[in-house]
């Protein structure tokens, strides 16, 4: 299954690639082994968006995710994309606008806990990842509780993360709108960070705050936080 994971990630991000994830994610006959392959089984598998709903995606390339959640939210919803690399960034754009939507905001900044800028390590596009070294690009990195008051969204119903390792960081710029709001949470947290998977890290972060919280989907391992009863 690493090989089939593998050359599946060497596809090029066509828009053709994200109709292959959606085909192997909800096809009925495809099985379930193979259909992990797409992480969109793992980020759906606990919530799916709705009608209306407000949602956070971060790390939003090649916009996989964003571009199945924009259906599923309709006119009355709307899905903020936080994305930094400016090639992942028009891969994004492309894949949305190809699809007729227009219920979305593209932020060209990336997650932290705090406002400043960092160097982006760039791999033509693909799986970029901050760093304290002086590499790459530089990029405007913002805590999310700042920018959704620029923004002024008031609440936000899902956050979705893949970002490369920054989700530590990321999650404690986003305290104030998880305590006000209590989003369900998705973030891939399969990254490792002095030497642990980060998964550990944000399950005690969300748990603290009140979640429900455990991580599975181990193909493209994903930490849940869900709204305790």
């Amino acid at each position: 299954m690493n090989i089939l994971t593998n050359i599946f990630e060497k596809i090029p991000e066509w828009s053709l690639k994200n109709d292959l994830r959606y085909f192997l994610a909800f096809n009925k006959f495809v099985p379930n082994a193979i259909s992990n392959i797409s992480p969109i089984n793992g980020y759906i598998k606990y919530y799916i968006p709705k009608k209306g709903d407000i949602i956070v995606d971060a790390g939003a390339y090649p916009g996989d995710y964003a571009v199945f959640a924009c259906r599923k939210i309709g006119k009355t919803g709307k899905i903020i994309c936080f994305e930094p690399d400016p090639k992942n960034r028009e891969i994004l754009r492309k894949n949305l606008k190809k699809e007729g939507l227009n219920n979305f905001i593209i932020v060209p900044k990336g997650l932290w806990n705090k406002n400043t800028t960092l160097n982006l390590e760039t791999q033509d596009g693909l799986h970029s990842s901050l760093s304290n070294k002086s590499l790459g690009i530089t990029i405007e990195v913002v805590r999310l509780d700042d920018e959704l008051k620029k923004l002024g969204i008031k609440k936000i119903d899902i956050l979705k993360m893949d970002i490369e390792g920054a989700e530590i960081e990321a999650v404690e710029g986003a305290v104030e709108t998880l305590k006000k709001d209590k989003p369900h949470v998705t973030i891939a947290s399969y990254h490792i960070v002095n030497g642990k998977q980060t998964s550990n890290y944000i399950e005690e972060f969300l748990s603290d705050l009140g979640y429900k919280t455990f991580s599975d989907f181990p193909k493209h391992l994903t930490t849940y936080g869900l709204k305790n009863a």
